[in-house]
């Protein structure tokens, strides 16, 4: 007998095997008096005679615990015995050895799936193994992926992999996307729908899949009513309605109802939806239960009157957390009366773009909708993108929005929505009193040259972090250089909290790099997306000297920007490959960069090789910025005292100081009048000015170096060290007692070891300096730049307030000595 399959070979020389049949062929095995057994499979009939009760024992112990590691003991032992025990017939079970149950890799996967290997025929792949028993296992991972699997030579493979977690009882999600699979998959898949009880979530999404699979999905679910799936995503398939429904009515019939349906473009008609309606309707435990669902991408199955059975649905208290109805051919507007009296409460998830409003009675339903957007507690995400939205309900949208003291950081998405003139008015009169707006996307509104009154609000709102506002700019001339201007002034303001800026696909071209260039010092932008802009070499030369200027320790600190279809070449990507290498002027901030694959196509087609360097280094840049490595005080130093010394308020101080200086040289013999004297002392201070800022810097430095920070981190490690042994020796002692409650023989033989068990909680502990620098390393070094960033931004304001005072002092001073030279 091998570990799955038994061989029967004849009294012969030389031997060969006569019959052999895995263990899974076996339908019944029953044993008789004289040491008899008698197997039945799916092909013939097997009577064995052994000469001992012990071999009998043996072989009837061994095949049922083979059958156990395949099925994790969810089925009885297949031997059976006719008779009483008393007439010399007996009823077998895994023998003591073989019930020593060891832990299970992923609830057994690899032995169910060599003895399916053995069972069809084919190879057992050591990779899937593999990749199961170390990937999986390693990353707790119970979903079961597919595509992991799809580049196996033929479905059948595939198949058995399907068919080796139907009675697993590790894997609770079986997840597969875009990826046909073939009927033989399909089959495994209903199987294990059929016989799993472990089973919670199935994605079968565009996978091919046959009209009549949520018929057969729901006979498979009959057959097994302790199945726990609750969730089932059956997207981009063309899909029975009727199916759908039954399969549906079966789901809610299980322990854990239904918590997510995912329908999305499966030909879901209006006469489909009033049979899943129904079946929604049809049991309190959907209303209870179901917290996702989606039915978008199927056009005209909300446009009739059908819409009303869904919508009753709705309107019943449920706990719908995420309703995506994008693309049904909703009219939003009749929508609103169900979600006000059902959704209230959990509802955070919204999509009802590529929808309608109607024209006919719309004006009736404005106080519902505008009440549903005041009323909603939990709201995060909210899209009426692609689809004309009216002034009126615009205006609705934000009166109810502005009065909801309910949620915070919500995504608004508004784009493509045909805003116009009239939006644009209603956006600068409302928007900045919608406070729990936290991103924005009104790209492709035809806003324009009225972008110009747009802006301001958007500055004038108090938690806008996200915005999009790309396709916006179809003008040209002066126009578009004063919205250009009042972007500028907007991610240049102290107070503005943007975080992040869209404004891809505008087609900018030239005029863009004055944005470009004003973001090397803004104040609050973390990420910027300038795709789509034409902005050529220009812009990307631009962008390099942003970089430079932009770091952490002088302004907003830049993490991603994407840039791709601005028509740069290979000179474009050397420029920002050398703002981001190892220099003086090096950015050490930016971490992610999409790769701009348009641009560098046809880069990659005129000079490959200056475009690949160009590459290299950026992607070299970009991983050393992830990485520990932080930008110096000293070339944070470089660059601010560079960016000083080249301000205009620098250049007019020299030329006053020279100025008065000449003023003071002709007034030579009055040096005692208290003016001159004053002007003495003012240009003293002027040329002591340009040593402040480093002096400070150096200052701060210098009182930092032993400083109350690095003394409590000392501290703090000698503490940790002592609280990390403490930890352990508890740790260790309960693990030695356990030992010794479960082997008590073995561990007193241990204690003549060395170390004995008893003195091991003595002899182990974490070595200090690894906590010291985990301290000393890592969280000093993040503590110390944030202190770098507040002192030099200190620094940079006593520095900017005396230069000022000075200019205005060296400027009175000059008028002063004018009035005095005049009469001489």
């Amino acid at each position: 007998m091998a570990t799955w399959r038994l061989y029967l070979f004849t009294v012969k020389v030389p031997t060969k095997v006569e019959v052999t049949f895995n263990f899974l062929e076996i339908r019944a095995m029953n044993t008789y008096s004289e040491h008899q057994v008698v197997i039945d499979t799916d092909k013939t009939t097997y009577s064995f005679r052994l000469q001992t009760q012990d071999q009998l024992d043996h072989m009837v112990g061994h095949i049922n615990y083979a059958l156990s590691r395949v099925f994790n003991n969810s089925i009885p032992p297949i031997c059976r015995a006719e008779g009483d025990l008393a007439d010399g017939n007996h009823k077998f079970s895994p023998n003591s050895e073989s019930s020593l149950e060891p832990h299970k890799t992923c609830g057994g996967f690899s032995e169910t799936y060599a003895a399916l290997c053995d069972y069809n025929g084919i190879g057992c792949k050591e990779e899937v193994q593999w990749d199961v028993d170390t990937i999986y296992h390693s990353q707790d991972n119970r979903e079961f992926n597919l595509l992991d699997f799809s580049h196996l030579d033929s479905s059948r493979d595939l198949a058995v992999i399907v068919a080796s977690i139907a009675y697993n009882t590790w894997f609770t999600k079986l997840y597969c996307k875009d990826m046909r699979i073939g009927s033989e998959v399909v089959d495994q898949v209903l199987h294990t729908v059929s016989k799993s009880n472990s089973l919670e979530e199935l994605t079968l999404e565009n996978a091919g899949l046959k009209s009549d699979f949520p018929q057969k999905m729901a006979s498979a679910l009959s057959e097994n009513p302790a199945s726990v799936i609750h969730s089932l995503n059956l997207a981009h398939n063309a899909l029975d309605n009727q199916g759908v429904s039954n399969l549906i009515q079966q789901v809610c019939r299980l322990n854990k109802g239904l918590r997510l349906l995912n329908l999305s473009k499966t030909s879901l008609s209006s006469k489909g939806l009033v049979s899943l309606s129904q079946a929604l309707c049809s049991s309190d435990d959907y209303s209870n239960s179901l917290l996702h669902l989606d039915l978008s991408k199927n056009p005209g199955v909300l446009s009739g009157d059908d819409a009303t059975n869904l919508y009753l649905f709705l309107a019943q208290p449920n706990c719908l957390v995420h309703l995506d109805l994008s693309g049904t051919d909703c009219t939003v507007d009749s929508l609103f009366g169900a979600l006000l009296r059902g959704c209230c409460a959990d509802l955070s998830y919204l999509n009802l773009s590529r929808n309608s409003f109607s024209h006919r009675k719309a004006r009736d339903s404005l106080p519902t909708f505008r009440q549903f957007f005041s009323s909603a507690f939990s709201l995060s995400h909210v899209s009426l993108a692609s689809m004309k939205v009216p002034p009126d309900w615009l205006r609705a949208l934000f009166l109810g929005l502005s009065n909801n003291p309910h949620i915070t950081d919500l995504h608004l998405d508004i784009s493509s929505c045909e805003l116009r003139s009239a939006g644009a008015g209603v956006i600068q009169e409302l928007f900045p009193r919608v406070s729990c707006v936290g991103t924005l996307d009104v790209s492709d509104n035809g806003l324009d040259a009225d972008l110009l009154a747009v802006i301001p609000a958007f500055s004038r709102h108090p938690s806008l972090k996200h915005l999009m506002l790309g396709k916006n700019f179809n003008i040209k001339g002066r126009a578009l250089d004063e919205i250009l201007q009042k972007l500028v002034h907007l991610v240049q303001e102290e107070d503005c909290a943007l975080q992040s800026l869209s404004l891809a696909d505008s087609r900018l071209r030239q005029r863009g790099s004055v944005l470009v260039n004003a973001l090397g010092s803004n104040t609050c932008l973390r990420k910027v997306d300038l795709s789509g802009n034409l902005l050529e070499d220009p812009g990307a030369k631009m962008l390099s000297k942003a970089l430079q200027i932009n770091t952490t320790l002088v302004s907003a600190p830049f993490r991603s920007v994407t840039w791709d279809r601005n028509n740069t070449t290979p000179t474009g990507f050397q420029d920002v490959a050398r703002a981001l290498e190892q220099s003086p002027t090096s950015n050490f901030t930016l971490q992610y960069m999409p790769l701009p694959l348009s641009d560098v196509t046809q880069a990659y087609r005129s000079a490959p090789e200056k475009t690949e360097q160009a590459l290299t280094k950026i992607q070299r840049a970009l991983l050393r910025n992830n990485q520990t490595q932080r930008f110096s005080q000293k070339q944070a130093l470089r660059l601010h005292q560079g960016l000083v010394t080249s301000t205009a308020e620098l250049q007019v101080m020299e030329r006053l100081c020279v100025r008065l200086q000449q003023q003071v040289c002709t007034l030579k013999g009055c040096e005692e009048e208290e003016e001159v004297q004053t002007a003495r002392q003012i240009l003293k201070e002027a040329r002591d000015s340009r040593a402040l800022y480093p002096s400070l810097c150096e200052l701060a430095h210098v009182l930092s170096v032993d400083g109350p920070v690095k003394q409590r981190l000392d501290t703090l490690a000698g503490e940790l060290a002592k609280a990390a042994d403490k930890e352990l020796q508890v740790v260790v002692d309960s693990m030695v007692s356990l030992c010794r409650e479960l082997c008590p023989m073995s561990c007193s033989a241990a204690e003549r070891l060395n170390p004995p068990f008893s003195s091991i909680s003595e002899q182990v502990s974490i070595p200090r300096a690894s906590i010291r620098n985990a301290l000393m390393e890592r969280a000093a070094e993040d503590i110390n730049r944030a202190l770098e960033e507040v002192k030099l931004s200190v620094v940079s304001y006593l520095t900017n307030s005396i230069v000022d005072q000075i200019l205005q002092e060296l400027y009175t001073s000059h008028k002063t000595l004018v009035l005095v030279i005049t009469p001489l």
